[in-house]
């Protein structure tokens, strides 16, 4: 079956009007258009049995309503409670699977499906938190390898220090006492040299 020409002027109109919201253009009757957009759709619900056309123009009226601030309804109808009531709680027909509210009784299902996404959230945090538990676990460990080898390294570190000083201390010793000794031999070399001049000058001087 094909569209009514009131659907066929609706959806016009309301490309019109999402197309000056998105180009933001400044526009008096705007405002007039969403009133007569309103006036529209209850035309067409009386025209069409398809509930799926008419909750799509409803939304697509009520973001126009929202980007221009407008928050009264014209029409406050069981469909149009039901539409706000499905955005509400986020339950309409996306591309993933969710259960249709078609009774009253198929609120069971969709209490279950959201028990069972939050427990695969929870599951998926648990596993998030073990993960980071072994991870923290494995990095002490290597820290605390770390600082054992940078501990041993220290106190290797201090004990050739120790050594270097004590072999440094007996190598200043042993430097000195060389010197003293080569001190008394360099004394004891001129001690002679003098004593053989002088007899050296007595020599000379009983022979002249």
């Amino acid at each position: 079956m094909g569209l009514s020409r009131q659907e066929v002027n609706l959806r016009r109109l309301l490309a019109k009007c999402e197309l000056m919201c998105k180009s933001r253009k400044e526009d008096d009757r705007i405002e007039k258009y969403v009133e007569t957009l309103e006036d529209m759709l209850q035309e067409v619900k009386k025209l069409t049995e398809s509930s799926e056309s008419i909750n799509n123009y409803y939304k697509r009226i009520k973001d126009i309503k929202i980007v221009l601030g407008i928050s009264t309804d014209k029409y406050k109808d069981e469909q149009n409670l039901e539409s706000l009531r499905n955005d509400l709680l986020g339950l309409r027909h996306r591309n993933v699977d969710k259960p249709s509210l078609t009774g009253s009784g198929d609120f069971d299902k969709v209490i279950e499906y959201h028990e069972s996404m939050q427990s695969k959230i929870t599951e998926d945090m648990l596993s998030l938190t073990r993960t980071l538990k072994e991870q923290s676990e494995t990095a002490n460990k290597i820290i605390k390898q770390d600082t054992e080898v940078v501990s041993k390294s220290t106190e290797l570190t201090e004990k050739n220090f120790g050594k270097l000083t004590t072999e440094s201390a007996k190598l200043a010793e042993h430097s000195k006492r060389a010197w003293k000794c080569w001190m008394w031999i360099l004394l004891a070399i001129v001690v002679v040299i003098f004593i053989n001049m002088v007899l050296f000058m007595k020599l000379m001087k009983k022979r002249y």
